[in-house]
């Protein structure tokens, strides 16, 4: 059972407080010119931990201390780690993680800075899940990350406030792992709105929920391969499964490329970084897979905890598929001079060069020869043709690569 309007005052209390954020919807401009809609962003990314999981974890504890537990374990391998953590804090209680040993270790240590005990238990999250189990014992209470109602309801108070902002919304478009957002999400704004559609984002490479209402069961997948971590779940939860047939109207699959175009976008247009689970909704909508033309679309920005490492090579790949950044191989003389003259006519250009090497060792180039790659940065106005037109000129055959 869902307990909407308990879950409602006990988060807004701490809103109040300060503890949890209320968090902005805003208007983006690009988005809404991209899609012909017009497209608002619920930015649960500005949360505290960086993604709304604390609204679950929250209310969830809240309710088991009710019931006399005050200590808690749960398996994660990151948002809902830092929102266990972060609520026993709140609490005053304890709390233990166990996290994959894969884990990135920022992850580890901000779990660890909420207060969490952590143990780092195998390869995955169904490893951790596993051992987290096993740890269980009498007085302790095992915290899902979404099969859970309690949990639900906490993340049922982020659709209220979509609807508090965007009242007359037409679409919210929102990502799923194990379905514990968009069910909560779901049915809050169902009950008050029931003419507004709830359409769920995956990944396709975590397809897990889109399978199991085709099937009409839950679904289980042996591998899942995203970049969008944060909803790489194998199956649904026997409850979330349920609520998502009942009040969810649709739900699409993005792919990590469109992922990553997402990324980038929010980040130049809108200066909000997303994770991969997080974009997964804006995705959608630039693709128009979920078309939103002359209607009113509110994205939810899930969660913004992506590791810097991680961002770096996204922002890469998202200016290569742009062709912002890209990659030019060509033959030129093996003699002195000709690595500088090439790199002048580039110079000429107003062209950034990144990297530059050779390959002298390819069996079928031709001695007197070597293979030259460039990977550069280009203007906009850029008309490579004719950038390659002049290193022609001057006996360089360039090519930009696929």
């Amino acid at each position: 059972m869902i307990l909407l309007e308990e879950a409602l005052k006990v988060i807004k209390e701490k809103q109040q407080e300060g503890k949890i954020h209320r968090t902005p919807v805003l208007r983006s401009e690009s988005l809404s010119r991209i899609t012909g809609g017009e497209v608002f962003l619920k930015l649960e990314a500005l949360q505290k931990t960086g993604s709304f999981k604390i609204r679950g974890a929250y209310f969830a504890m809240h309710k088991y201390i009710q019931e006399g537990y005050r200590e808690f374990i749960t398996a994660s391998s990151g948002n809902h780690a830092q929102g266990v953590a972060y609520a026993a804090q709140l609490h005053g209680v304890k709390a233990t993680v166990v996290m994959p040993e894969t884990t990135p270790w920022l992850k580890v240590k901000k779990t660890q800075d909420y207060g969490a005990s952590v143990i780092l238990y195998g390869e995955s999250y169904y490893e951790a899940e596993k051992r987290a189990m096993e740890l269980v014992r009498e007085g302790v209470k095992f915290l899902h990350a979404y099969n859970d109602y309690y949990v639900i309801s906490g993340q049922a108070t982020l659709g209220v406030e979509i609807l508090e902002d965007v009242n007359d919304v037409d679409v919210v478009v929102v990502p799923i792992g194990g379905g514990g957002l968009i069910s909560g999400v779901a049915y809050a704004v169902k009950k008050r709105k029931p003419s507004a559609k709830i359409i769920g984002v995956q990944a396709s490479g975590a397809p897990a929920v889109y399978l199991s209402l085709r099937e009409g069961k839950p679904i289980v997948i042996e591998r899942v391969d995203t970049i969008a971590d944060g909803i790489a779940v194998k199956r649904p939860g026997d409850i979330t499964l349920k609520l998502i047939q009942e009040y969810v109207d649709d739900v699409v699959l993005v792919d990590d490329n469109e992922i990553v175009d997402a990324i980038y976008i929010l980040l130049e247009r809108t200066r909000v970084v997303a994770e991969g689970a997080g974009a997964a909704s804006v995705a959608a909508l630039m693709t128009g897979k979920v078309d939103v033309r002359g209607r009113k679309a509110v994205a939810v920005i899930s969660g913004g905890n992506i590791d810097a490492p991680i961002l770096m090579r996204v922002l890469m790949k998202a200016l290569a598929r742009q062709r912002r950044v890209v990659k030019l191989v060509g033959e030129v003389p093996d003699r002195p001079g000709t690595l500088a003259k090439a790199a002048s006519i580039l110079a000429a250009h107003n062209v950034n060069i990144l990297e530059v090497y050779h390959e002298r060792y390819d069996p079928e180039q031709r001695p007197n020869y070597v293979r030259l790659v460039f990977v550069v940065e280009v203007p906009s106005t850029l008309d490579m043709s004719k950038l390659l037109d002049e290193l022609e000129k001057h006996g360089f055959y360039f090519a930009v690569a696929e």
